[in-house]
């Protein structure tokens, strides 16, 4: 019998145990459902789908600023095991066009805001639809009469990564892998799914908002609060909808936690809700720690990919690691820092992540992450950067974390974006973006990287030294609303800093 991991199933279960307990919240329009609400539309949405002609195997895109159509959409297509692909709308029309021919979809999904990217799209042969007419379809259809269909190695959905080069590549990721990502989370976590209230400010087209802890939550009863990213999300808006909604958990990755810290500390608000801060997406140094435990916040720090569903390894506050760890592996995820291929690093010495599982696509074979890290003694891990980040000048390897960490330390810098420039001499040299503080405002005009060097001389090595800088009123982010390395190289490339 094909295993049970279908999250349409999941959530005609929690309609027959709670039908009234709040299910989903778009926090932007105030709409609201109930679990029994929930899978109305979820039914309904399934009829309308049959009668379009999806079904097994059509690839459907979805493309708008967060909200819950994102979720009843794949909730929907999993019950007739069609495939989600939820695609970033600040990626340019040509990009998604390309996206969607690569990945085989053969309709478009979007919110109003994406409309005119979605004609464009129409022009490709895509059939679309807004999420008005899917409120409409939902509106004129009868609820799914036969059983959704049970799902297990079946492809569920396909995620686009940022891609080191710049290039979206996409993953494929079956509902076991989306089912094993998420029971990792909820051991790791230790949350119940039934009694939780999920934020959700990553965006939808990133594994963390995707899944995550949210597909999770909703499926099984808890309740699911959309916050809009990228469209109308806001910091302060953010922050009242925690509070309004007393959620328990949300994933961000640092730039927004920072962000949302920085926007409490000038107007207040309410985050005694907030029990489990999930921070992923880049390292959460030991400075953004400090700053979150000084707001009450206890910060949980996640490291994962696409292609593990999210889940690698995690540092909770009550486990013991050093300030700044990636903490241990998920309960269901092999993990080695491999020096070479051969040999497996010692502690100290520095590798590449390698994991396997049954919620990694691998599967039982070791994926080969990119990313480097190192054991301390004690068996922690401590995340270097990408491999492909890394910056080679003079023969010397400099890890941009390690020189972002040591500029945030000084009281003119508010947030660093560290890269290397193609140098005649070094080969590389050290060049950063730099977003100055509020005391570091007033001398943004005369700010250089000699100085930021001088002042840095007993944190850094002399090959880590500051060659280059270029200062932004902030840091370049990709579709997935992290620090975009690519687009602060252009920018420090032309600065005469």
């Amino acid at each position: 019998m094909t295993p049970d991991y279908s999250p349409a199933r999941a959530l005609l279960a929690s309609a027959r145990r709670h039908p009234e307990r709040l299910s989903l919240v778009d926090a932007v329009t105030g709409e609201e459902w109930s679990v029994r609400e929930a899978v109305d539309t979820v039914a309904r949405l399934a009829r309308a789908f049959a009668e379009a002609g999806i079904g097994e195997g059509t690839r459907v895109a979805v493309i708008g600023a967060n909200s819950p159509w994102h979720y009843i959409v794949h909730v929907a297509a999993s019950w007739l095991r069609a495939v989600t692909v939820p695609l970033s709308p600040r990626m340019p029309a040509s990009a998604l066009a390309s996206m969607c021919a690569q990945v085989g979809a053969s309709w478009v999904f979007h919110d109003e805001a994406s409309s005119p990217t979605a004609l464009a799209l129409a022009s490709t042969g895509l059939h679309r639809a807004s999420f008005g007419d899917l409120a409409a379809w939902v509106d004129h259809a009868t609820p799914m009469r036969t059983a959704p269909a049970r799902c297990g190695s079946e492809l569920a959905a396909v995620l686009f990564t940022s891609g080191s080069t710049g290039t979206p590549r996409p993953v494929e990721l079956t509902h076991e892998v989306m089912w094993w990502g998420s029971t990792n989370f909820r051991e790791g976590f230790d949350y119940a799914p039934t009694s939780s209230v999920v934020g959700v400010c990553a965006p939808v087209s990133h594994i963390g908002g995707f899944n995550g802890t949210s597909m999770d939550v909703w499926t099984h009863g808890g309740t699911l609060v959309t916050l809009g990213f990228p469209g109308s999300f806001d910091t302060r808006g953010v922050l009242d909808a925690i509070g309004r909604y007393r959620i328990s958990m949300m994933f961000a990755v640092p730039a927004i936690v920072r962000a949302l810290v920085e926007e409490f500390e000038r107007g207040g608000g309410d985050l005694s809700s907030w029990v489990r801060p999930l921070i992923g997406g880049d390292a959460m140094t030991a400075d953004l720690a400090d700053t979150m435990r000084a707001v009450g916040l206890s910060p949980i720090h996640v490291w994962g990919m696409t292609e593990t569903s999210g889940a690698g390894t995690v540092a909770t506050p009550d486990c013991g690691a050093p300030a700044g760890s990636l903490g241990v592996p998920f309960p269901y995820v092999d993990l080695r820092v491999m020096a070479t291929p051969e040999h497996e690093a010692d502690a100290g010495e520095m590798g590449e992540i390698w994991v396997r599982g049954p919620g990694v696509v691998s599967g039982e074979e070791w994926l080969h992450t990119g990313d480097l890290a190192t054991r301390d003694e004690d068996g922690w891990l401590h995340l270097v950067g990408r491999a492909h980040r890394m910056i080679n000048t003079a023969g010397e390897l400099v890890a941009p974390p390690t020189v972002e960490r040591a500029l945030r330390t000084l009281d003119t810098v508010s947030d660093a974006l560290v890269v290397g420039l193609p140098d005649e001499r070094w080969g590389q040299i050290v060049a950063a973006l730099i977003v100055p503080s509020p005391a570091g405002r007033a001398q943004a005009s005369s700010m250089n990287a000699a100085a930021l060097s001088e002042a840095l001389s007993d944190a850094l090595a002399p090959w880590e030294k500051v060659r280059r800088i270029a200062v932004v009123d902030e840091l370049p982010t990709t579709p997935t609303g992290k620090p975009d390395p690519l687009a602060a190289a252009e920018i420090v490339a032309v600065s005469r800093h």
